[in-house]
């Protein structure tokens, strides 16, 4: 129950931001990300970001889960593919012993197949790498299974992009997260 309720916390800031986003779409057709924010609020959106990566490793964990049920997974599954810029997205394998990356739709083939997993997200997190409309993240994801534990030092790049959103019958375009590929350091 306390992970649904901090999942629920989780999507409903996420949506604060994505509103107070939408204030600066009207300014920022062909700008950089740094032409559009002032700086500090630059960096409360990367900021905000750790939330969709913490979303992210929440979804996996509860997708190694041997008692979930199959509704529920493919609900699961819908939600965390949402996250992300495509379905071949490379993301760690977290059920590897060894570093390897392979397709976000894969690992959801291997962690139904798997012992469950524990997954936690270091609290320090360095973005740098800005392009035009990203940024990269960079994390150390700690995985349990089985009472091993493997350390996963990952630089991840996330868009904060303009995308259609439908409120009723009105499309707007607002500016929202999309996590991009990862790379193992």
């Amino acid at each position: 129950m306390y992970r649904l309720l901090l999942l629920g916390i989780i999507l409903s800031g996420g949506s604060l931001w994505s509103q107070a986003a939408t204030e600066s779409v009207k300014t920022s057709e062909h700008k950089s990300l740094q032409q559009v924010f002032a700086v500090p609020v630059f960096a409360a959106y990367q900021e905000n970001s750790d939330l969709k990566i913490q979303e992210l490793f929440f979804y996996l964990q509860q997708l190694s889960q041997t008692s979930l049920e199959a509704s529920l997974r493919n609900e699961m599954e819908i939600a965390c593919l949402a996250l992300f810029v495509n379905d071949s997205t490379l993301v760690v394998d977290v059920t590897s012993t060894t570093p390897t990356l392979i397709p976000i739709k894969t690992l959801f083939q291997k962690l139904a197949q798997t012992a469950p997993l524990q997954l936690t997200v270091s609290e320090r997190v360095n973005y740098n790498s800005v392009t035009y409309q990203s940024w990269k993240n960079g994390y150390t994801v700690r995985c349990i299974q089985n009472e091993a534990t493997r350390d996963y030092t990952v630089a991840q790049t996330v868009f904060f992009q303009l995308q259609p959103q439908q409120f009723g019958s009105h499309e707007q375009q607002t500016y929202q997260y999309r996590l991009g590929n990862m790379e193992l350091r």
